[in-house]
């Protein structure tokens, strides 16, 4: 229902996002490819993989940081769990997800790569992505309900954090350089792996899945402790 009211009078409703997001993929993977030199039937899959899982980080932390305050009105209007208001703006973000899959799909049809067994690990990989997500979008909601300057340094922090993320940039072309760590100490490279990877039939290293699940379980903690002890003082900070 949220979703059809965003997009009520529009012939293909959300598609038209996955329309702007492929548009973007085929421009750009195609412009960095050539940059890159690398062929672009390896190049552009796991960038287009990379970008759409991106899309699904950036937009629940931008809009989970901004939840509350966008959904005040409903706050003081009637006695609903806080959390509702997250679990709806998640449920709605990946939704849209799946739209985007699509362009995954025609990707494999045109350019296939071989399918491997371990495809079935994108499910787990999901699973820790969604626990992260959900956490951090309770905490950084009563964070920024407190605090607005903070939601617009979320934005701008993501968008320099995408850089330093292995999308349009490969972990093997830094292999072996001092760029390399940004793979291993950047959290958002580790949550985009644990579900890129097994898309793409590449394996997931224990260190990787490790490391997941000790964010999942740090973020869930953070996003528990945040709601167990502020829930109450938000709509007064409203």
């Amino acid at each position: 229902m949220d979703i059809s009211l965003r997009y009520r009078r529009t012939v293909i409703g959300p598609l038209w996002i996955t329309l702007t997001l492929a548009a973007t993929i085929v421009s750009v993977g195609t412009v960095y490819a050539t940059l890159f030199k690398q062929d672009i039937a390896s190049f552009l899959p796991p960038f287009a993989l990379g970008l759409v899982v991106w899309t699904l980080i950036a937009t629940t932390l931008q809009e989970g940081s901004n939840i509350f305050v966008a959904s005040g009105h409903l706050i003081k209007a009637a006695p609903a769990p806080l959390i509702v208001h997250v679990l709806q703006m998640i449920a709605r973000n990946v939704l849209i997800f799946v739209h985007h899959l699509v362009i995954v799909v025609l990707l494999f049809v045109v350019m296939p790569w071989p399918p491997h067994w371990n495809m079935v690990l994108v499910v787990p990989g999901f699973a820790i992505l969604l626990v992260v997500l959900l956490g951090g979008s309770v905490a950084l909601g009563m964070l920024c309900a407190r605090f607005r300057d903070i939601g617009s340094a979320i934005v701008s922090g993501l968008q320099f954090v995408f850089f330093l993320t292995p999308i349009i940039w490969t972990e093997d072309s830094v292999r072996g350089t001092a760029f390399h760590w940004l793979t291993r100490v950047n959290p958002f490279a580790t949550l985009l792996d644990l579900v890129r990877r097994p898309l793409l039939s590449q394996p997931t290293d224990a260190e990787q899945w490790l490391l997941g699940l000790v964010y999942a379980i740090g973020m869930a903690v953070i996003g528990l402790g945040c709601y167990a002890r502020y829930r109450r003082r938000v709509a007064y900070w409203l």
